[in-house]
C-alpha cells in the first residue's frame, strides 16, 4: 500500500480516539468535528473500496472539492464561535464570507464543478491562507486569557496546531500543481502529503487524549 493509501488509516485512528473521548467536548460545537472526521473516513474508505474491489474508475477531484469546501466552512464557523474578542470575530466572519465567495466564483466561472473538474487549487489556497490568519487570531487571544496556563490540555490548541502545520506547509505544494502538474504523481509528493497528514492527525489525536473536559 502506498503512503497516500495509509492516510485513511490515520483518519480512522483519529476518529476512533475522538469517539472514545467524545464526552470531553460533546456539549460544544466541536462535536461536529467528530462527525466530519467520520464523514471523511467514510468517503476515503468508500472511494478505496470502489477502486480496488469493484474496479470502478472515476475522477475523485469533484468529491475532494466539495469535501474540502465543507471542512473550511466548518473551521471558520468553529473559530467564530470559540473566539470571544469582538474585533477578531468580525474578521473571522469576513474570512468565512470571502471564502464562500471564492468557492462560488471558482465553481461558476473559473475551474467549474463537474465530475471531470480539476482540483480546486485557487479556493483551497485562499481558504488555507484565511484559516492560517484565523488560527493566528485564536493564538493571540488565548495568550491573553487564562487558557494559556493550561494550553497543553486545551483541545482547541492541539486542533489549531495540527491545522496550522498542515495548511501552512501545504500551500506551496498546492500552488505548484498549477505549474508542475506531474509533481503530484511523484514519490516526493506522496511523502510530503503523508507527513503533513501524520502531523495534523497526530496533533488531533494527542488533543483528544490529553485534553480536559471543556467547560460549559
Amino acid at each position: 500500500m502506498s503512503l497516500l493509501g495509509l492516510i485513511k488509516f490515520l483518519e480512522l485512528i483519529t476518529a476512533i480516539l475522538g469517539s472514545v473521548f467524545y464526552k470531553k467536548y460533546s456539549h460544544s460545537f466541536l462535536r461536529y468535528f467528530l462527525f466530519l472526521l467520520w464523514f471523511v473516513v467514510g468517503v476515503e474508505f468508500t472511494m478505496w473500496a470502489l477502486k480496488h474491489y469493484n474496479d470502478i474508475r472515476f475522477q475523485n477531484n469533484f468529491i475532494y472539492n466539495v469535501l474540502t469546501s465543507i471542512l473550511y466552512i466548518y473551521f471558520f464557523l468553529l473559530y467564530y464561535k470559540i473566539i470571544n474578542t469582538a474585533r477578531y470575530k468580525r474578521l473571522v466572519f469576513f474570512f468565512l464570507i470571502a471564502f464562500i465567495l471564492s468557492v462560488t466564483v471558482n465553481f461558476l466561472w473559473i475551474q467549474g464543478l463537474m465530475l471531470t473538474t480539476p482540483f480546486h487549487s485557487y479556493p483551497f489556497t485562499i481558504g488555507a491562507i484565511l484559516l492560517i490568519l484565523t488560527i493566528g487570531l485564536f493564538f493571540v487571544e488565548i495568550l491573553n486569557t487564562e487558557k494559556v496556563l493550561y494550553f497543553k490540555r486545551y483541545l482547541m490548541f492541539w486542533i489549531s496546531v495540527g491545522l496550522f502545520l498542515y495548511y501552512t506547509a501545504i500551500i506551496p505544494y498546492i500552488i505548484s500543481l498549477n505549474f508542475l502538474p506531474a509533481f503530484r504523481s511523484s514519490s516526493i509528493w506522496s511523502f510530503i502529503i503523508f507527513t503533513l497528514n501524520l502531523m495534523m492527525y497526530g496533533c488531533f489525536s494527542i488533543g483528544f487524549i490529553v485534553s480536559k473536559k471543556l467547560s460549559d
